[in-house]
């Protein structure tokens, strides 16, 4: 099996404010390493269940993947961080420290050249970091696959917020004050129907995406195809600059974004 791998190690020195009960004093400074573990794959999988395709190239998916990993965040703790971020790639580690594509029950991989085998089918993904700051540190994931003959792919979009500040995740209720939610689907619904996404429901129905990334400007967030439009309008994302959610950020949220503490 020809596997493609290799693991390039950066650290990313950072200054990292401490933070005291919910982050409201950031008196410290402290520096803090980020050490990064890229991996690559190119593997051929063969399906043998019964409803293979009688086609050429009907029984093989490619499998390519790349992207970067935390291997370690000071004094984090970082297990859960890394198998959220390997869940969301759809990727595990071997014993051997080899990165394998998750592959369904009825598919094993093989030892065949990716390069001069035939394969119906494909999966893509990509692993990446959109923005690393003293506080918060994004990851995207930008799936694409197709099944042997569909008459289209799929793609799918997620992300990972992982705050410098506590070591967690970030959820939403991480960035905002109480009872945000109605103001920021307003906002949200009014940023979508002034874009140029031709939508499948309609603007009062839409809800926000579980889906959203810390941006240097805001927040974006993103919907995949077929969530609010059609597949051919592909992701549908939009962007809330700071200043249009800063009556609903919390201080820890504008913090985050900013690097700022609000004024009292």
């Amino acid at each position: 099996m020809k596997r493609i791998m290799y693991f390039a190690v950066a650290s990313l020195a950072l200054i990292l404010s401490s933070c005291k009960g919910k982050t409201e004093s950031h008196n410290e400074t402290k520096p803090r390493n980020i050490v990064l573990e890229s991996f690559t794959y190119d593997i051929i999988g063969e399906d043998i269940s019964s409803d293979t395709l009688a086609i050429p190239g009907g029984k093989y998916v490619r499998f390519i993947g790349q992207g970067v990993l935390p291997q370690d965040i000071g004094d984090t703790e970082i297990l859960h961080l890394r198998d959220t971020l390997m869940k969301m790639a759809h990727i595990e580690i071997t014993t051997d420290g080899k990165p394998m594509p998750e592959m369904p029950d009825s598919m094993l991989s093989t030892s065949l050249d990716p390069v001069d085998t035939e394969a119906c089918g494909e999966d893509f993904s990509n692993l990446t970091t959109t923005l690393v700051t003293p506080r918060v540190v994004v990851w995207e994931n930008k799936r694409e696959s197709y099944a042997c003959g569909a008459a289209h792919g799929n793609q799918s979009t997620a992300f990972i917020n992982f705050s410098m500040l506590d070591g967690k995740i970030i959820e939403y209720q991480d960035l905002f004050k109480e009872n945000y939610q109605k103001q920021l689907t307003r906002l949200v619904r009014n940023k979508l129907k002034d874009s140029s996404y031709q939508l499948l429901v309609s603007i009062d129905s839409i809800q926000l995406p579980k889906e959203f990334a810390i941006t240097s400007n805001g927040i974006l967030f993103s919907y995949d195809p077929y969530e609010i439009a059609p597949y051919s309008e592909g992701t549908v994302s939009i962007e809330l600059e700071t200043g249009e959610i800063i009556d609903i950020l919390s201080n820890n949220g504008y913090f985050m974004l900013t690097g700022v503490m609000p004024q009292k």
